[in-house]
């Protein structure tokens, strides 16, 4: 269903209504003095706002201040004359004008406005006051660039080269307006939120004026608020009250109270733990608009004020400084104690790193030393079988043949020994100390194998480990081609490849089947070469080396019923790792 335009006009006429019953809820708490007296109990609602010292809210949280004390005291009163028991709700209700005009409009009887209002007959037709608390001054104060007006004309004359701060719909306003509308209608005019914010206004613009409460101006001018206070044109009404309701039936208790030597008692109390003393005898006093007693009572105790807070900015800059001095002292110490401990720290690191580091070369020269020592074992079994071999071909009269295997059998043992202190040579070297140990061991057995090696291109600048191939070669003749039967020659290939950054070793034989000679090996006891002291140089390697060594082996069947053994090694290049040391 649509709803139309005059109709939804109509909802929002009626919600208009309506919102004053709202407003007038939000305060319902407030019962009549009449009802209070009749069930010797009652709740009212008291509306408030913020203006130090008068009614504010403390660091604690708590509502404090003059205006909040007085009213709070109305209940011992009343309990202890009426035996009545009052509940005061406070309301914070925003502004100085918001809570005038709440309490005009309301026909609420135990509603109270407190916002230290200044009683005038404009005022008195619109609500009721209590009996005042305290006198109402007002001082004027201007920009402390302003000299001292020594009269009332003086100052008035300045009002062309000037600008007016005041808060609206407040007797500081009519203050202003006074001076304007009597001595320059063109006086600029500028608003703002409460007291306080017109003197930080006055204090933050040169040329600039305004009217202030005498008490508050005391206050700010201890808060540091640095604003000039004329001895001229200062204005007295009759005092500060609270506000009711036109209708309210409070008015008559309230001034049974105020006139009462109790709250004369209490007030006066109240008034010097929120003022001072010399603040509230000077507040108090009537002689302050003239040029007596009071009025030198205030200039000293302004003197005193400024003094004080001037002994105050010495002491907290000097107590600033020694703090300041303090926590360089601290600084410095911590930074140098922080530096110490840093390179402690760093020496220690370093210390750990270098033990470290010589643990690891340590521990590495361990391992190379036992890579040497085993690359400088030879297989007993082959030097005497090679010692033997010279003995039969001397005791056969071959002499040429004897003193050819002696000269090449100790060349191949000068090899040995100046290869047996190197950690790396070249495949060419490996290359020839195979092709001298194959020549033995072919002078031997002359008749049982052929051989060839053959290094490529591509694998002659690598390099191995010194006898790594030696103990393959050795097992290939020994363990398969050696076992093979008479009417049968094996032949032994040995091939030096370079593929990417590896170097490839392949030894392959056509001896026999491993398993069956390992039987066979096994019932003669023959001699065999060392492989499980290449599988530990392999491994000793392999531990100290990102990249590594891979060994392995495979039978091969051919066409028809020709066996191959191959033995790989996959050798890295550069052979160690470039950062080891």
């Amino acid at each position: 269903m649509r709803i139309s335009f005059i109709h939804g006009f109509c909802l929002l006429l009626a919600l208009g209504c309506c919102l004053p019953l709202l407003r007038a809820q939000q305060t319902s708490q407030c019962d009549s003095w009449a009802t209070t007296l009749a069930n010797k109990k009652g709740t009212v609602t008291a509306l408030w706002d913020d203006i130090e010292p008068f009614i504010y809210m403390n660091k604690a949280g708590q509502l404090s201040g003059v205006e909040y004390e007085i009213m709070e005291s109305l209940k011992s009163y009343l309990q202890l004359k009426y035996k009545i028991g009052l509940e005061i709700r406070w309301m914070r209700a925003g502004s100085f004008h918001n809570i005038f005009s709440r309490v005009k409009e309301s026909n609420c009887s135990g509603l109270f406005g407190w916002s230290y209002y200044s009683i005038t007959p404009e005022r008195k037709k619109e609500v009721q006051f209590t009996m005042p608390y305290m006198p109402d001054v007002n001082v004027l104060v201007t920009n402390n660039l302003e000299p001292m007006y020594a009269s009332p004309k003086e100052f008035t004359g300045r009002l062309r080269d000037m600008h007016a701060f005041t808060q609206p719909q407040t007797t500081m306003e009519e203050d202003v307006m006074m001076l304007r509308n009597n001595f320059y209608p063109r006086l600029p005019l500028s608003y703002a939120k409460d007291d306080y914010e017109i003197m930080k206004a006055v204090a933050n613009h040169n040329n600039s004026f305004g009217y202030v409460p005498l008490s508050v101006y005391i206050v700010a001018l201890q808060k540091d608020i640095r604003v000039k206070r004329q001895q001229v044109l200062s204005s007295h009404r009759q005092g500060f009250a609270a506000v009711m309701p036109i209708s309210s039936d409070w008015k008559p208790v309230m001034d049974e109270y105020f006139s009462s030597p109790l709250f004369r008692m209490k007030a006066g109390a109240i008034i010097a733990k929120y003022l001072g003393t010399e603040v509230k005898d000077l507040v108090f006093e009537d002689s302050l608009l003239m040029n007596g007693p009071a009025a030198s009572d205030l200039v000293s105790l302004e003197k005193e004020i400024v003094t004080k807070r001037l002994m105050d900015t010495v002491v907290e800059v000097q107590q600033q400084g020694a703090l300041r001095n303090i926590l360089i002292i601290l600084f410095g110490s911590g930074v140098l104690m922080s530096a110490v401990l840093y390179s402690r720290f760093r020496t220690r690191q370093k210390l750990n790193a270098q033990l470290e580091q010589q643990k690891q070369q340590i521990e590495q020269m361990n391992q190379l030393l036992k890579m040497k020592i085993l690359q400088a074992r030879l297989n007993p079994h082959f030097l005497f079988n090679s010692l033997n071999s010279i003995q039969y071909f001397i005791a056969g009269g071959d002499k040429k043949v004897s003193l050819q295997y002696i000269s090449r059998f100790a060349a191949f043992l000068r090899k040995v020994i100046n290869y047996g202190d190197e950690l790396s040579i070249q495949v060419q070297d490996e290359a020839s100390l195979l092709r001298e140990y194959l020549w033995l061991e072919h002078c031997r057995f002359f008749d049982k194998f052929d051989y060839e090696i053959t290094v490529h291109p591509s694998a002659s600048q690598a390099s191995i480990l010194p006898f790594l191939t030696h103990s393959l070669v050795e097992s290939a003749l020994y363990k398969g081609i050696l076992h093979l039967n008479n009417g049968h020659k094996g032949k032994l290939d040995i091939e030096f490849l370079g593929e990417a950054d590896s170097l490839v070793v392949k030894i392959s034989d056509n001896g026999c089947n491993r398993t069956i000679s390992q039987i066979v090996e096994n019932r003669k006891e023959h001699v065999n070469g060392d492989e499980q002291m290449l599988m530990r140089r392999i491994e000793l390697f392999n531990a100290h080396n990102q990249r590594k060594i891979t060994a392995s082996a495979a039978d091969n069947h051919q066409s028809g019923e020709q066996h191959r053994h191959v033995a790989t090694l996959e050798i890295p290049q550069p052979l160690f790792d470039l950062n080891q040391t």
